[in-house]
């Protein structure tokens, strides 16, 4: 557990609290513009439900929030009774759907028909019995279901003219079901029932054989990846079923999306035995499922066996391989992966560059981004919507919001059409130069487009005017979402929930979080961060009691894991086993979540007097790459040290260990590096604009111990250590504890 230290009396109650009895039950967690190439729909004429548009609308706030919100509703499903199938003379005659109770099918004129007389539905014809039933195929249907129909019926009118016809004895004609048919009600029933007993007892009564293409249709719309499972083996009992590499594939991306890689190789091996060879889309979907679960070493595993198999890589392989690298903070491999591709004779075509170009951006090269733009539309190869999306996003996120606007001028000139993609990332950049109303502008020309905002388009208006300080419009928004139907999702709950623990307003903090519960949301590890931070930065002993319990009511496993926090030791081996342990089990979490909490941690640890479990914690993060740019060599013994996306504690424990590694190195080597940059720029947390608390905490560190900074060029938020100072000072033995002061 947590060792209690004696420090001042905020840290004593801030450990009290996890070793007492109050456990009662990034990071930022604002919703952000995605440049994913993720396609938005265009629906026109369809009613909306009334927004809130500009700041000429009056807003009202319902007191509490609400604990649940009423279901969208749904839209209505076609009548089944008296489906009308055409007949060669022009009659329709009327049928029943039998899978329907008798009383759904009365009618004020039709006498109704005892359950006895239904039987299965079939194909009849002139030259078979009118019991016999016929399987099912993809070969068969249309064909079969427009045979000799009219022969057992009663007299039909005129032609043109429809009426009802049934058998003299009551039965109902039978028609064989088209495969389309077969899918629907298939996967009609897997979506009623989880996969067990009487999902079987259905799909055996609803008397329908399957073929592998029907049958991989139906797994394509199964989201439960157990009823999936279970649905593929029970296929393997069918008699004259076999699956083909289609369905073993589909199977492969369902266990890839829920990140069961045992069964995938389970399935794999069986795929080989059944005498199904995987194909080049089989290992795309694997390189995809292992790369989203951020398995990076076993999905260039997969990519090196389908070569050895025989299996060329395609665009899509290479396009895999390149974006989760380039996710993950591996630029080199991403890069090396795109010339391996040209050399494989693939040339990189608009999506292909869209992906590289979305890489160098987010690795923060954008002059490089935007050459390769420029470089693909000189090959006369033309952007796409996405293109343009992605490189808009990308200079507002480097903050040229004139270059991005410039961008979307040039784009609507060009004739394209934006979307939602391109309004939120507008509406964003709009947010951040400080011009939010008109922000909710582009709300109301998207709305004029007839475009339907989503929750993403409402959470970022809930971000902006959050992170503006208006709690008053954040939750205005909010409340916006909610009478429009649209259900909030996990990040826009993160936004609402940082404003208002900036604010203050505990209590709402508390009933946002209960509402996320009863809408049955899990909060992700950006919820928890929150949680946390604002527990470190509590004003009073009750502040830090009551944002312990809003940390146990967020039931997130990163709870236990500060709980279980173990105490240092004279090696501290027993913290980084406990944070090793922690970190692999959110492995498939995004690593800017990661970076988001282990801050979080390491700062709450520092201010709470608990410097060696801080320092133990963060050399663990390095070690598993979660701060990738926070030390890069920029030539041969230059070194630079990143610290400007760090709070205050995490950025001065994370510069006393590297410092003490750069020691112990030169201890080992003998070599000392020939210069080194601290970077601090201008904070992740500063209050006031031009100060930031990185750069005076690391400057009051190297003060005390006297470290030989200089700077140079003007710039203050960047100390230099260079030369024989340099070494003299890396061979003090302090250096070695100075994250202890």
């Amino acid at each position: 557990m947590i060792r209690a230290k004696q420090i001042s009396n905020l840290s004593s109650s801030a450990r009290s609290f996890f070793l007492g009895g109050t456990r009662s039950s990034a990071a930022d967690g604002s919703s952000c513009t995605s440049a994913e190439d993720d396609s938005c729909l265009l629906r026109r004429h369809q009613t909306r439900p009334e927004a809130v548009h500009t700041g000429n609308r009056v807003f009202t706030r319902p007191s509490p929030l609400p604990l649940h919100v009423s279901p969208p509703v749904l839209p209505v499903k076609p009548d089944p009774v008296n489906q009308k199938i055409p007949l060669s003379d022009g009659t329709e005659v009327c049928m029943v759907d039998p899978t329907l109770p008798i009383t759904s099918a009365k009618s004020s004129n039709v006498k109704a028909i005892g359950r006895d007389h239904l039987g299965e539905v079939y194909t009849t014809s002139a030259s078979k019995d009118s019991s016999e039933g016929v399987p099912i195929s993809a070969s068969q249907g249309t064909k079969q279901a427009s045979s000799d129909v009219s022969h057992d019926l009663t007299k039909t009118t005129v032609s043109g003219k429809r009426k009802c016809g049934y058998y003299p004895s009551g039965e109902m004609m039978r028609v064989t079901p088209s495969p389309r048919h077969v899918i629907e009600k298939v996967s009609s029933i897997l979506r009623r029932f989880k996969w067990g007993p009487a999902a079987e007892e259905a799909l055996h009564s609803s008397g329908f054989k399957m073929d592998a293409y029907q049958a991989n249709q139906v797994l394509k719309q199964i989201d439960n990846y157990a009823n999936a499972l279970g649905f593929f083996y029970w296929l393997k009992t069918q008699p004259g079923f076999k699956h083909d590499e289609h369905t073993y594939t589909t199977m492969v991306g369902n266990l890839g999306r829920a990140k069961q890689f045992g069964e995938i190789n389970n399935l794999l091996n069986e795929m080989v035995r059944d005498g199904c060879k995987p194909n080049t889309v089989t290992y795309n979907r694997l390189i995809h499922s292992y790369g989203r679960a951020n398995y990076l070493k076993e999905a260039v595993n997969v990519f090196n066996q389908m070569q050895e198999a025989g299996c060329a890589p395609d665009r899509v392989t290479y396009c895999t391989l390149i974006d989760i690298h380039a996710k993950a903070g591996f630029l080199d491999v991403a890069m090396d992966m795109y010339h391996r591709m040209q050399v494989a004779g693939l040339s990189p075509d608009t999506f292909t560059y869209s992906v590289i170009i979305n890489c160098l951006g987010k690795a923060g090269h954008l002059v490089s981004a935007h050459r390769l733009f420029c470089e693909m539309v000189g090959q006369g190869c033309t952007p796409s919507l996405v293109t343009f999306n992605i490189m808009i996003a990308l200079h507002a996120k480097a903050r040229n919001y004139q270059s991005a606007l410039k961008l979307y001028r040039e784009m609507k000139a060009a004739g394209f059409r934006p979307d939602k993609v391109t309004y939120s990332i507008v509406m964003e950049v709009l947010g951040h130069c400080g011009f939010l109303e008109e922000a909710e502008g582009v709300f109301t020309e998207m709305e004029r487009e007839s475009w339907v905002p989503d929750e993403h388009v409402y959470g970022l208006l809930v971000d902006l005017w959050g992170k503006a300080g208006d709690v008053e419009k954040s939750w205005r928004w909010y409340q916006a979402m909610l009478h429009a139907g649209v259900r909030p999702n996990v990040p826009t709950c993160n936004s609402l929930l940082s404003t208002l623990l900036r604010g203050h307003r505990l209590s709402e903090a508390y009933n946002l979080l209960q509402s996320m519960v009863a809408l049955g949301m899990q909060s992700s590890l950006q919820t928890y961060t929150l949680l946390l931070s604002c527990c470190t930065e509590a004003r009073s002993n009750f502040d830090l009691g009551f944002c312990g319990q809003l940390m146990a009511v967020s039931g997130h496993p990163a709870h236990m894991f500060l709980l279980k926090m173990p105490p240092a030791g004279s090696d501290g081996q027993k913290v980084r086993d406990h944070v090793s342990s922690f970190l692999d089990y959110m492995h498939s979490e995004d690593r800017e979540s990661k970076r988001g909490l282990i801050d979080a941690v390491v700062e709450f640890l520092h201010k709470s007097g608990m410097k060696e479990e801080a320092g133990s914690v963060w050399e663990v993060a390095a070690a598993k790459n979660v701060y990738p740019d926070a030390l890069t060599e920029k030539s041969c013994s230059y070194w630079l040290i990143n610290l400007h996306v760090m709070s205050e504690g995490t950025a001065v424990t994370a510069l006393s260990r590297t410092l003490a590694w750069f020691r112990k190195q030169m201890l080992v080597s003998g070599e000392c590096p020939s210069r080194i940059d601290i970077v601090t720029g201008w904070g992740r947390r500063s209050r006031v604009t031009g100060t930031s608390m990185v750069r005076q905490a690391v400057e009051e560190l190297l003060n005390v111990f006297n470290f030989p900074v200089f700077t140079e060029n003007g710039n203050s938020g960047c100390f230099v250590g260079c030369g024989e100072p340099l070494k003299n000072w890396l061979s003090e033995s302090y250096v070695e504890r100075m994250h202890l002061l």
